[in-house]
């Protein structure tokens, strides 16, 4: 019995000293994003990834760092949940990060886009007032637009008259605004509803009633005749766009003579109508602009607002 002792402890020595290795923990060689490409407005929407060998196999327990180039557009929170916010310019590009490595996703977005702001009216006469603006735009998925389609905004202030339309149109884009001057601008959260080709499109914003856009000052225009007439004054320094407005007061049901809103200028400055005015006498206004509403191709600013100015009133003879 004595000579069985040491080779039963070289046995157990033996099966101890061939226990296996555990393999080494596979390591991130790539991460991939599951979404879809086009986001749309308003929707509640949250994304994956994976993370994967180098072998392709999907590693569990990992965690992600998300980002996204454009929060301003769409936001991507920390379990990969986004809130879609703006019609993107270009396209948005979400990451997901983890272990040195990182996946991208490349999206786009559509819907109704809703803008809150101020309407600056009449500032500095005894009819001044501030009131509420609302811009809409419209990106649809197709390529065109159905029908004519009423936008309807609830919030802290009623907008009952806003006559908000978007549509019929050819192009899959389309805008439209409100200006009251009358309707008091109480700051909060707005929400904006419409239904295009039977699919039901949502936005909201936050108003700030005490962002308010100067008025043009000390302004005048002067007719040589029925079209050649120059502009002078100062503009607001946050205006970025203006227009001319013509009431016509002898004539009060006719419908005002509008031109075009264009980038302000150098002033003074003289311009020629391509129509003439009609002899009557004319209550001029200069409609002021922190943006350009019917541009559809460049990013909307965070507010929308207005200031119309009265100049002094002339007579075309």
């Amino acid at each position: 019995m004595k000579s069985l002792i040491p080779i039963l402890g070289l046995s157990l020595l033996l099966a101890a000293c061939s226990t296996p290795t555990p393999p080494p923990t596979p390591t991130t060689a790539s991460i991939s994003i599951d979404g879809p490409a086009a986001l749309k407005i308003g929707e509640d929407k949250t994304i994956a990834a994976s993370a994967k060998s180098s072998s392709g196999v999907i590693l569990s327990g990992h965690t992600f760092t998300w980002t996204s180039s454009a929060p301003n557009v769409v936001d991507v929170d920390a379990s990969g949940k986004l809130t879609v916010k703006r019609l993107s310019v270009s396209p948005v590009t979400l990451t997901a990060s983890d272990g040195g490595k990182s996946g991208t996703l490349t999206v786009t977005t559509y819907g109704l886009e809703l803008t809150m702001g101020t309407f600056n009216f009449s500032p500095a006469t005894p009819d001044a007032e501030i009131g509420i603006s609302a811009l809409v735009k419209f990106r649809g998925p197709g390529s065109s637009i159905g029908g004519t389609n009423v936008v309807k905004i609830t919030g802290p202030t009623v907008l009952t008259n806003a006559n908000l339309k978007i549509g019929p149109s050819t192009t899959n884009q389309d805008y439209s605004y409100y200006l009251a001057g009358s309707v008091k601008p109480v700051s909060g959260l707005y929400a904006a509803t419409i239904i295009v080709d039977n699919v039901t499109y949502t936005s909201s914003d936050t108003l700030d009633g005490a962002s308010v856009l100067g008025g043009f000052q000390n302004g005048n225009i002067k007719f040589t005749d029925s079209k050649n007439y120059t502009l002078n004054g100062k503009f607001a320094s946050e205006a970025k766009y203006y227009r001319e407005v013509f009431y016509n007061d002898t004539d009060t049901a006719a419908t005002p003579t509008q031109l075009p809103i264009d980038n302000i200028p150098e002033l003074p400055i003289s311009y020629k109508l391509t129509i003439g005015l009609s002899k009557a006498t004319y209550s001029p206004y200069i409609d002021s602009f922190n943006l350009q509403p019917g541009d559809l191709m460049s990013l909307t600013p965070e507010s929308f607002n207005v200031s119309r100015t009265p100049l002094p009133i002339f007579t075309i003879n």
